[in-house]
């Protein structure tokens, strides 16, 4: 029996590990379009381009491992039914259960190193993928200086200049709008100068010649000034585009871990029980007051019964106000418990379809009776949009509250490993399908 399970588990590495490397390619090559759109034109260095890219191949190996069991369940599988393997390990007495043994260890295994990668290594890699997008967003394309044309790339200035010479860096017909300050904006003419890059291309630097400064008040019009010069050195900052770094506390659900998402959520259930409580009481005092056989209030002799409804329909709609502020609060709470209940479900569900995959995967191979990899891709996708519509549905269901975070993120689990049972059952019984319509 242990050169059977290492032969079956032997059977299945070549075609997982292959698999793995083809599904992550083709989220790669899915990823890559929005990169380049988003790098396009601002000049990044390559190697930030691979870390890019490398910092989301965290969620795509999350997704591509349970997938390539399927894939390497039916690739394996189908090629042993082909051969004939399988009908000669039934024909030796041994049960196809008996020969899944070793897969669903291997399962077991797969499924605890993927959790604590979900848990320990996404979280992280996924809030650094973040943060860099970001700091690539801000990021404004590389600046070019041309004659004729209005620079408005620069934060607060707006510049255009006549004529460029590169070589001489000579700069003619300068006319600078500085409107950092939108209530004293200025305007620096000037004939000629020169201009320079400082600061490692962070900073230019304009050098005019025979030129005039404006300096307007928009709240006071009367307070204009009008100032010649000969010579005047103004720098205008911000004009690089290079990439800079930032650091973000800030965490969204799926970069935390499984810890902190569950602190967020005890946070939560602790926030919802004062507005209960201030709830109950207000009814409870509510009820009290009304149904009291004696009223605690001082008799006003000039209160007549209009005035005295009216005074208790206020009171009413002003408690109804207080407790529908209340709900709204709780319903608010509550919604970041299933927020956060479905991310710290999904990191185990998602692992633990590797058990689904392969009690699925295993049959349908048999039953195919071939072992070539245009059925098992095709088969392989059925199964992945099925179990992705249940996953993704469930999840908008549980962000409604309709459904519970549990079921949402688990039902396609056991969805999958029912019809994978059903199957099983029809192939070791050697049974038609749906034995059950014959009478």
């Amino acid at each position: 029996m242990k050169i059977l399970n290492r032969y079956i588990l032997a059977e299945h590495i070549p075609p997982f590990l292959f698999s793995v490397f083809i599904i992550t390619f083709i989220l790669v090559l899915e990823t890559i379009p929005k990169i380049v759109e988003m790098v396009v034109d601002k000049d990044i260095p390559a190697l930030v381009v691979l870390e890019l890219i490398f910092l989301n191949l965290a969620w795509m190996i999350a997704l591509s491992v349970p997938m390539a069991v399927l894939v390497a369940t039916l690739l394996a599988f189908g090629r042993m039914t082909s051969d004939s393997e399988i009908v000669a390990i039934k024909a030796s007495g041994i049960n196809l259960l008996r020969i899944l043994i070793p897969l669903m260890i291997a399962a077991g295994v797969l499924t605890w190193a993927m959790v604590e990668f979900n848990d320990k290594i996404l979280p992280e890699l996924n809030h650094r993928a973040r943060v860099l997008t970001g700091d690539i967003r801000s990021m404004r394309p590389t600046l070019t200086f041309r004659p004729g044309i209005f620079i408005t790339d620069v934060s607060g200035y707006i510049i255009l200049i006549d004529d460029i010479n590169h070589v001489t860096s000579e700069v003619k017909g300068v006319r600078i709008n500085e409107t950092k300050n939108p209530n004293r904006p200025r305007i620096i003419v000037a004939k000629s100068g020169l201009m320079e890059f400082i600061d490692n291309g962070q900073t230019v630097r304009f050098t005019l010649y025979d030129g005039e400064v404006h300096m307007l008040d928009t709240k006071e019009p009367d307070n204009y000034r009008r100032v010649a010069f000969t010579e005047q050195v103004i720098n205008v900052g911000g004009v690089g585009s290079e990439l800079q770094r930032s650091e973000s506390n800030f965490r969204t659900d799926r970069e935390m871990n499984i810890a902190d998402m569950r602190e967020v959520v005890d946070k939560a259930n602790k926030a919802i029980d004062p507005f209960v409580t201030r709830i109950e009481t207000s009814v409870d005092n509510k009820m009290k007051f009304l149904f009291s056989d004696t009223l605690d209030y001082p008799v006003d002799s000039s209160l007549t019964d209009e005035k005295a409804l009216n005074f208790l329909k206020a009171d009413m709609n002003a408690i109804r106000d207080r407790i529908k502020r209340d709900r709204e609060q709780i319903l608010q709470q509550k919604n970041i418990i299933n927020k956060y209940m479905i991310e710290i479900h999904k990191k185990y569900s998602i692992p633990a379809a590797s058990f689904a995959f392969v009690l699925i995967g295993a049959p349908l191979a048999i039953l195919s009776r071939r072992g070539g990899m245009g059925i098992s891709v095709t088969i392989s996708l059925i199964i992945f949009t099925l179990y992705w519509a249940f996953l993704i549905g469930g999840e908008d269901i549980a962000d409604n509250g309709i459904i519970s975070p549990f079921w949402a993120m688990w039902s396609a689990n056991f969805l999958v490993s029912g019809i994978g049972l059903y199957l099983l059952t029809k192939v070791i019984s050697e049974k038609p399908l749906f034995s059950f319509f014959r009478k």
